[in-house]
């Protein structure tokens, strides 16, 4: 059995915020609210926009691929404020030998960090913040996040349309796995070319 807003303890805000945020689901600005959802998690911790795009997927789910593209808007639109803004702010919390080991770090392997962030759970707002202290190639990322975004938001809205109400289960306990297991396949694909190129 499923709880209901009067059920949930006062300090579990997290599950308030995750309540409230479903609510939006069968209401008349649900597009727009999963666009702002999807704006602000993707530069600060916020409810997954997962949480309200399933539902509004299930509620309509011919308009499944309209609310992944809303989604994945939102966020990469989210992600420009924590590159340009968010960045900028907190630059000044790290030290320059922090700033410059990331700077390096990022440079190697920053499109790539930002990718993962994007497709799988890992927090995509604290990515797209120290891409930018970093100062990652724009192009990288912005395509990073593109791709990263567009994979996880129209796998979800794709399962939802193919397969109806059970895929909520399924995303539930399935999907968090499936995109780590595809990002450490990609990842180590791309580790092998890269060796075979240097010895090419």
């Amino acid at each position: 059995m499923e709880m209901t807003i009067k059920d949930v303890p006062s300090w579990a805000i997290h599950r308030r915020l995750y309540d409230w945020v479903l609510g939006f689901a069968a209401t008349p600005i649900a597009s727009l609210a999963l666009f702002v959802i999807a704006f602000v998690e993707a530069f600060m911790p916020f409810v997954p926009p997962d949480a309200l795009l399933i539902p509004m997927c299930l509620e309509k789910r011919r308009k499944s691929l309209l609310f992944a593209l809303i989604a994945t808007c939102g966020s990469i639109f989210g992600a420009l404020v924590g590159f340009f803004v968010i960045a900028s702010m907190t630059n000044w919390v790290f030290g320059a030998e922090t700033i410059q080991a990331l700077t390096a770090e990022f440079e190697r392997r920053g499109s790539a960090y930002v990718f993962i962030a994007a497709l799988t759970p890992i927090p995509f707002f604290a990515f797209t913040t120290a891409a930018g202290i970093a100062k990652l190639n724009f192009g990288m990322f912005l395509a990073a996040c593109i791709v990263g975004r567009s994979l996880r938001y129209g796998m979800e809205a794709g399962i939802v349309w193919w397969i109806g109400q059970p895929a909520k289960q399924f995303i539930e306990k399935w999907f968090n796995t499936i995109t780590v297991i595809a990002c450490l396949i990609i990842v180590f694909g791309w580790y092998i070319s890269t060796q075979l190129t240097a010895n090419g």
